[in-house]
């Protein structure tokens, strides 16, 4: 198959760098076009980025403009939400061709956790109808299992211990409270509707009201291992084993 862009066999030292501030950046997944396509934004930045995977990839930030790299909006497209171990030879590249992107769309490089099965397998039966006191059509909250991810932010709900909400409506997955909240801003700049609807599902997440309490209620809710903890940098990895999250003090 024909190549636009050169095959590397090694990461380079720009691209090795920009994977380092991928998982070290919380990035917010606001919108995808079709199933290579992801409109981004950085925590505390007010600017879209636009990510394309392909051959070669590109991104819409000032940083690939100007070096034609894979930045760490790419590198968190490929790393975050399609969990490719930084070491894969597909991680690296300037781009890829049709059938090394549907491996990537299929998860191909990924390992099977037996975990991962008999949580998947305790799921499908999670009951759908409401529970006593909860509102009239809608379902349960489904069990945090190992290796859940927030669709938004892209990191483990069980590793970034933040408070979460959960789609009330449709499927019941959980989902970061903050991150629900830059969602749904940027929702309804667009539709301007009373109703949040769910990153995954499309259906409707919750009222925006009810949402709004949660985020004001969201600093009463963190952890007793994040109060015990306060020295313990959550998302933060060490550069040099990767291993996280920190605990102690953290040194430039």
């Amino acid at each position: 198959m024909f190549r636009k862009t050169v095959w590397r066999n090694t990461v380079s030292d720009a691209v090795s760098f920009h994977q380092d501030q991928a998982l070290n950046t919380t990035i917010f997944l606001l919108n995808s076009f079709g199933p290579t396509g992801f409109l981004l934004r950085e925590e505390g930045e007010a600017r879209n980025f636009k990510v394309y995977l392909g051959d070669p990839h590109t991104c819409t930030c000032p940083v690939f403009t100007r070096e034609q790299e894979p930045c760490k909006h790419i590198c968190w497209v490929l790393l975050r939400k399609f969990r490719l171990p930084r070491g894969h030879e597909y991680s690296f590249q300037h781009g890829l061709v049709e059938r090394q992107i549907l491996e990537v769309l299929h998860g191909l490089h990924q390992t099977k956790d037996p975990r991962t099965e008999n949580d998947s397998s305790a799921a499908a039966w999670t009951p759908s109808q409401p529970a006593i006191g909860q509102e009239a059509g809608s379902v349960c909250r489904k069990v945090i299992q190992a290796q859940d991810v927030c669709p938004i932010c892209q990191e483990e709900l069980l590793e970034k211990k933040q408070p979460v909400s959960y789609c009330r409506f449709g499927c019941g997955n959980n989902v970061h409270i903050s991150c629900m909240k830059v969602w749904a801003d940027h929702q309804k700049l667009l539709d301007n509707e009373e109703t949040v609807k769910c990153p995954l599902c499309r259906e409707d997440f919750s009222s925006l009201k009810l949402l709004q309490e949660q985020v004001k209620n969201a600093a009463k809710l963190f952890t007793a291992a994040e109060r015990e903890k306060p020295d313990r940098h959550l998302g933060v990895l060490c550069h040099s084993c990767r291993v996280g999250p920190l605990t102690g003090r953290c040194f430039k």
